[in-house]
């Protein structure tokens, strides 16, 4: 897999380096659609054919710019022509940014050395301790500058080998308002449980001050104008703990992963769509899925139905269940917390969807049955 690590261009950054990057993004952007105009004039290629109908021509025309940093420039025009929509407008690329292949930068100190407008130039960055592991240990693919707010930051891809495991357990992710996250096994052991109401009361209390600050601010100007979305960096921050947490619990009991397929459902009530809002559920299962491939974890999916009417113990589906946070089995006397229960039987869902004979899941599955 291949995960991207960006980092911040230090303030050292000399002046003659900064004015090397300008000029550089300036004959990149152009390079990029003078390649959308050759491949248009020429019946609208999308292959690397292109490079043969105008190599040499640009050659000339950007004597700078380095070959490998041409052909680059040459592939970002064919992922702009292939991801267009029609071919009756020409699109146009205005983007401050520079593509570089592994080959044609390297790693010195605390920074990068890469080509630019003629020369080599060092630039500096900032390297968090947690990225230091992966420049030193994994090969190192394409690399990006880029310019955001007035910064510059560098993006590198590294192609990551996941560790190769065989889980031995299962445990079910339930996803909630009232509990952000229950975590189970399918012996039914709580093994993590984030309450939700006050995390999501200050996340709306923050979208409250954003909306305030911003139509106070477009009173006073008038104009509208951007004040921020920290409430959105704040789910976010939020939603990497959490997946962090569940991932540490998965290699701990060297389990899978099951979630809900919260696709399914999301559409059919209104009351449903209003639970959704609450909180970023989409991005914290994205989260938990990235984490988890990162570390070799498997992940799987099931259909949430009746996962929290239903009793953990007897199956027996509690139909007239509505918002009570305790679940009482008619049928078997079984008290036991909502959520705990939709978690237990979303990791015993996963387990009957696991049917392998000769897996060591089903070794687990045996013992769950005689509990």
């Amino acid at each position: 897999m291949r995960k991207s690590l960006v980092m911040k261009v230090r303030e050292s950054l000399t002046r003659h380096a900064q004015m090397k990057i300008e000029q550089t993004f300036v004959d990149f952007r152009n390079a990029v659609n003078d390649w959308i105009n050759i491949s248009i004039n020429n019946g609208w290629i999308t292959t690397r054919k292109l490079q043969k109908y105008g190599y040499k021509q640009l050659r000339e025309k950007y004597p700078k710019l380095y070959s490998a940093v041409l052909l680059e420039a040459m592939d970002v025009a064919i992922g702009i022509l292939k991801s267009s929509k029609s071919q009756k407008t020409i699109p146009k690329f205005d983007s401050d940014i520079i593509c570089f292949k592994n080959q044609t930068y390297k790693l010195h100190n605390s920074g990068i050395i890469v080509p630019l407008c003629g020369e080599r130039t060092y630039i500096p960055l900032y390297i968090p301790k947690k990225f230091r592991k992966y420049l030193l240990n994994y090969k190192l693919g394409r690399l990006t500058i880029f310019k955001k707010n007035n910064w510059y930051y560098v993006s590198i891809s590294v192609n990551i080998e996941p560790p190769q495991r065989n889980p031995t357990n299962v445990i079910g992710v339930d996803l909630g308002v009232h509990n952000l996250v229950v975590v189970a096994d399918a012996k039914g052991r709580e093994l993590l449980r984030i309450l939700g109401d006050e995390i999501i009361e200050y996340k709306e209390l923050l979208e409250e001050k954003y909306a305030r600050k911003q139509k106070y601010f477009n009173k006073i100007l008038k104009k509208d104008c951007y004040c921020g979305n920290g409430y959105k960096n704040y789910s976010k921050y939020i939603n990497h703990c959490i997946a962090k947490k569940v991932v540490e619990i998965a290699k701990k009991y060297n389990a899978i992963i099951v979630l809900e397929n919260l696709k399914k459902i999301k559409g059919k009530s209104k009351n449903m769509r209003k639970l959704f809002r609450k909180w970023c559920y989409y991005d914290l299962i994205q989260k938990i899925e990235y984490k988890a491939k990162e570390n070799g974890i498997p992940i799987l999916k099931i259909n949430p139905r009746n996962t929290s009417k239903t009793c953990s113990r007897c199956e027996y589906v509690n139909k007239k269940l509505k918002n009570e946070r305790i679940f009482m089995c008619p049928n078997c006397g079984l008290e036991i917390d909502r959520d705990l229960n939709a978690a237990i039987n979303i990791a015993k869902k996963g387990l009957m969807k696991l049917s392998s004979p000769t897996s060591p899941i089903s070794l687990l599955r045996k013992e769950c049955n005689e509990i």
